[in-house]
């Protein structure tokens, strides 16, 4: 009882969506066929036309069927690509049949179960943080002293801050209609949760502000592995949460940013700037490539992932240095952090790197694969970032 419960309010929230509410056709075809996979009942052509349209089967209308399924097909594909993309309980329509199946969003799950001890998480990534800083308390890295983009940081007067990118949290109802702490793809700071709420009537209150968060895996995995090619503690690191971000913590500092496009906080207008934009709608990265933009979207089909990550680097004329290593998910990242640790990769960055007029550029890298151990990266483009970095960094 629970659980049809749950499909019916989750069949009920795509029925009432954008890309469904003013379709009233595939609105009933939908609603009939998810109802009869339910009970288990076989879903012949014949019986859709008749109980759905009303009307006795033809060969015309053997077509038509098709015809709306494949529409309807499309329609969910679009809806969980936008609208849907935090949706606990899955519907899809397998090709070769009208059965619809039902899938629960099991790492969505998993991360609403997390969020219950969200404020503990705070205190687990610092523990992680401090661990790691000891462990790596050895002699100095030889690769950091060496290697392109590192050399300079782990040389430099300045200390380092890692910013790590964290996931804004709010209180939500969930499917049974109870409150809880939830992450909402297009919120990631206050503006984005004030202008949510200047859409919603104003007797709702299904979402309020909260001042839990989280960070994704590819943090302390980015974390250790950055930490072990600088040395530990060699060199004056700093960490702070973007949410956490104030434009002063920038000042008399190097700065490496770690995180997902859409947790830059106060610096996405700033990384913008240097040729790089996402829209967080879409789950699209905006390129700017000899003065042309390009537009890169991830790709997921089942397990199989093309991600695109993208690495920043600028120094001003005081000498600070300037990273961004940002991705829509934790592959990309596990998978640039790790290219940018080895050595021979850095020395071909370095190679395209020679003829710009500064070591201030923009690159960017498609990722595939389906688990953080299994997949490969490759450099897209890289161009170098032709405006006065004083202008906009602090």
């Amino acid at each position: 009882m629970k659980q049809y419960l749950q499909i019916s309010n989750a069949l009920q929230k795509v029925l009432t969506s954008q890309c469904f509410s003013k379709s009233v056709v595939l609105n009933e075809l939908f609603r009939h066929l998810v109802e009869k996979s339910v009970k288990g009942e076989e879903l012949r052509e014949v019986e859709i036309a008749y109980e759905v349209f009303g009307k006795k089967q033809s060969k015309d209308k053997e077509v038509n069927i098709r015809i709306y399924v494949f529409n309807l097909r499309k329609k969910l594909k679009e809806y969980y690509e936008k609208e849907g993309q935090n949706d606990e309980i899955v519907f899809s329509i397998p090709k070769g049949g009208y059965e619809v199946d039902i899938k629960t969003n099991r790492n969505l799950i998993w991360k609403s179960r997390i969020s219950k001890f969200s404020p503990y998480v705070l205190v687990i990534s610092l523990v992680f943080f401090v661990l790691s800083f000891f462990f790596f308390r050895g002699e100095k890295s030889p690769e950091a002293t060496r290697c392109f983009l590192w050399n300079k940081i782990y040389n430099s007067d300045y200390p380092l801050l890692i910013v790590l990118g964290d996931h804004y949290f709010v209180m939500a109802r969930n499917t049974l209609g109870q409150m809880g702490t939830t992450r909402y793809m297009q919120i990631n700071s206050d503006a984005d949760f004030e202008e949510l709420l200047s859409e919603l009537p104003a007797d709702q209150d299904d979402f309020q502000k909260t001042d839990q968060t989280y960070i994704n895996k590819q943090a302390p995995f980015a974390m250790y592995k950055i930490l072990s090619f600088l040395g530990g503690d060699k060199i004056d690191i700093d960490m702070r949460y973007s949410s956490d971000l104030e434009w002063e913590h920038l000042e008399h500092n190097n700065t490496l940013f770690i995180g997902s496009y859409k947790t830059q906080s106060i610096l996405k207008n700033i990384f913008e700037k240097t040729g790089i934009n996402f829209n967080i709608k879409d789950s699209e990265v905006k390129y700017l490539h000899n003065d042309s933009t390009i537009s890169f979207q991830r790709n997921m089909e089942e397990f199989l992932i093309k991600e695109f990550a993208s690495l920043i680097h600028f120094s001003t004329s005081d000498g600070r240095i300037i990273m961004a290593l940002m991705c829509n998910s934790d592959l990309g990242n596990i998978a640039l952090v790790k290219y940018i640790s080895q050595p021979e990769n850095l020395a071909k960055l370095k190679e395209y790197t020679r003829n710009f007029p500064s070591m201030n550029f923009r690159a960017i890298f498609e990722v595939s694969g389906r688990k953080q151990t299994d997949f490969q990266i490759q450099l897209k483009y890289i161009d170098p970032i032709n405006i006065d970095t004083d202008d906009f960094w602090p």
